[in-house]
């Protein structure tokens, strides 16, 4: 062993432990991931796809790290380590391909259900103004729409209108405004809920796509260990 062979053997050892250290805070990492299990859900399923793409990079850091100078310096039985390591690398990037599909069904499930609840939230809101449209709508007498507007209003004292029917028709006219700023409003919220649901998406699941290609070649490039 000549002396810059020795000066760099303990800087490969720090390495290695480095990237044994990665991996063991990585699995940590994936066991919390997946606690507590909630498949067929899937919006725990969408965050944990995320989650693991988030993640990989640990995984992916601490792999180039224990590799690192290939067979020379090695413990004894440290090979055996080395080959679980590598075959483990194969197996994250299988299981990165198959979270795809998971992902991309997963976010055709959620944006279904988004809509759903924004447009029951969404008619809810509109039930309630048109009750309110067709009570006031009905009061013809002055004590009527008093009484309506008596029972609208959280004070205490409401005053008594000069000129209720006037009152009456400003009234319809507000709230015909606010029946349709809630349908607007309602469409913004799912046109941007729909927006942010695809962009995340896409991340994850080309994050899970390249994850998948990094595995699979750390497997390829360390076939001597196998």
């Amino acid at each position: 062993m000549n002396k810059l062979e020795k000066d760099y053997r303990p800087s490969i050892f720090n390495l290695r432990f480095i990237g044994y250290i990665l991996l063991i805070l990585s699995f940590i990492d994936v066991v919390n991931i997946f606690l507590p299990f909630q498949f067929t859900n899937p919006f725990w399923e969408f965050q944990m796809v995320g989650a693991l793409v988030e993640h990989a990079p640990l995984s992916l850091i601490g792999s180039m790290l224990v590799f690192f100078g290939e067979k020379s310096y090695r413990q004894k039985g440290e090979k055996y380590v080395l080959k679980f390591i590598s075959w483990a690398a194969l197996l994250a990037g299988i299981l990165f391909l198959l979270l795809l599909p998971l992902g991309i069904n997963n976010t055709w499930r959620i944006d279904h259900q988004n809509v759903v609840q924004i447009t029951n939230n969404s008619s809810q809101q509109i039930t309630q103004i048109q009750q309110i449209k067709k009570v006031l709508s009905k009061a013809t007498t002055n004590q009527d729409i008093n009484q309506i507007i008596k029972s609208l209003n959280s004070q205490e004292n409401t005053p008594q209108f000069k000129n209720p029917q006037e009152v009456k028709s400003q009234l319809l006219s507000q709230i015909w405004q606010l029946e349709k700023n809630t349908n607007n409003q309602a469409q913004i919220v799912q046109n941007n809920t729909h927006k942010e649901l695809i962009r995340t998406s896409l991340k994850w699941n080309l994050g899970a796509l390249i994850c998948s290609f990094a595995f699979i070649w750390i497997w390829r490039v360390t076939d001597w260990a196998h």
